[in-house]
């Protein structure tokens, strides 16, 4: 009857702060139904990560269930993938310390203009997609077209190399177009520190999971 009693009692769902070396920091325990994450007045407040909006996501706890919802922040919420996950013209994920953005628009077929004359340009790659390197600012940087319907992300030995992000892995990551879809699927092929997904919308969060707001990463645990 004891133990029968515990497994009926509702479990409290945690979010733990992950700290700069890689230890655990403040725990966070979500009693309640919906927790606030943000800069300004909210229920769980890091007042200064200025990467986080005033009230930036919102955590909600349902019969031991936990959600997470962006509330139209302007950095969102980026959850650690676990499996490949499809994605869009315009997703957005995190490698090490670069944020990227899928860019899978058909590239213009090339055509002359109205007069017959042509417009100087590189050659045209053979990639169905590409992905863009968005800068710390604003503005874009590198721009890298698959190779075919694939490119690889790492360190050293890829199709889009960072030797300089010590948060990178050798072989971080794959993006592979879909045999059955429009969609770009990112496989993350074994990195030690992960591959992180901007969410849409509200999205079910599950023990050991991690995700970033703003500069705090969190560790999710519901046992």
């Amino acid at each position: 009857m004891f133990f029968g009693a515990l497994q009926q009692q509702s479990v409290v769902p945690r979010l733990v702060v992950i700290k700069g070396e890689g230890g655990d920091g403040v725990t966070y325990h979500l009693s309640g139904t919906n927790h606030v994450v943000g800069r300004g007045n909210c229920d769980i407040r890091f007042a200064e990560d200025h990467f986080l909006n005033p009230e930036h996501a919102r955590f909600t706890a349902q019969d031991s269930r936990l959600f997470v919802k962006d509330l139209d922040s302007a950095n969102g919420v980026f959850v650690r993938i676990k499996s490949p996950v499809p994605l869009t013209h315009d997703d957005c994920f995190l490698v090490g310390e670069q944020l990227l953005r899928i860019d899978a628009r058909p590239l213009p077929d090339g055509r002359p203009d109205g007069e017959g004359t042509y417009r100087y340009s590189s050659p045209r790659p053979d990639g169905l997609f590409r992905i863009v390197q968005l800068l710390a600012g604003g503005g874009e940087a590198k721009v890298c077209s698959a190779r075919g319907g694939s490119l690889t992300i790492g360190r050293e030995g890829n199709i889009v190399d960072f030797p300089t992000d010590r948060f990178i892995s050798g072989r971080h990551a794959r993006l592979d177009i879909a045999s059955d879809s429009p969609h770009v699927i990112l496989t993350d092929t074994g990195s030690r520190n992960g591959t992180f997904v901007r969410i849409k919308g509200a999205q079910e969060l599950f023990h050991g999971d991690y995700l970033f707001v703003g500069q705090q990463l969190l560790r999710v645990e519901i046992s």
